[in-house]
Order: structure tokens, then sequence, then C-alpha cells
């Protein structure tokens, strides 16, 4: 994926998504850092965050994207639940990290949920 673009409708980018963190057992965040061309720079993975509730790495995030000097961010955690439908909280977490995020000039283009072989983005959704 480096280099290539990285658009969150791309249902590479579903596809991908679905793969790392389908068969995740435990609550898990991927956050993927893209230029601001889009182009996918890296990807922070982080595994069974805080039991049954992913907790957005906010602070971890934003520190890796000045070190990367990424401009974009795309967020995605599973629901073990096979459910990929986004809870309120889900809702709350990402416009928030999203505030903080844009407040240091980063744009999030979205956050995907994944559960069992499906994905959903919240961005699609209007959520966002």
């Amino acid at each position: 994926m480096v280099g290539e673009p990285t658009e969150p409708g791309n249902p590479r980018l579903r596809q991908y998504l679905i793969r790392r963190l389908g068969n995740c057992r435990e609550e898990c965040v991927a956050v993927l850092y893209l230029s601001a061309e889009g182009l996918f720079i890296a990807e922070d993975f982080h595994e069974g965050v805080h039991g049954s509730t992913a907790i957005l790495p906010l602070r971890r995030a934003v520190r890796r994207a000045f070190e990367l000097d990424a401009r974009r961010l795309v967020i995605a955690h599973n629901h073990p639940s096979g459910n990929p439908e986004p809870s309120a909280a889900d809702i709350r977490a990402t416009r928030h990290f999203i505030d903080v995020a844009g407040a240091l000039d980063f744009l999030v283009d979205d956050h995907i949920v994944v559960g069992a072989n499906r994905a959903v983005s919240l961005r699609d959704r209007g959520l966002i």
C-alpha cells in the first residue's frame, strides 16, 4: 500500500481493513497516515484496546502524524461481534478526534468500522 492513493471510498482500502481487522477477537484500532495527496505513508495498529470498547489513540496518532509529516488520517476499528454498524460512542469519539486533529491542521478522511467481512464508513453514512 505504500505510495498508493488511499481514498476513503476505495474498495481496496476497505478490503485491506477487513483483512486486517475482521478476525480480531478484541477491539483493535488502525490509524493510516497519508500525505496531503492521499498517498499511504504508514500504519499504526493497536490491539486489544480497552476491553470491549475501542478508544481512539488521539495523542499517539497526532504525535505520530507530526513525526511522519502526514497531513491526512484514516481511522479504522473493528467490532468483534461482527456487526459493523457504528455506535453512538464511535460517532462521538470520531467527531472529537476530528475536532482536535483539525485544530492541528490534520484532515481525518474517514473512520471505518469493520465487522467480520463488512466495513461501514462513517463519512459515507454522513455521520462525520
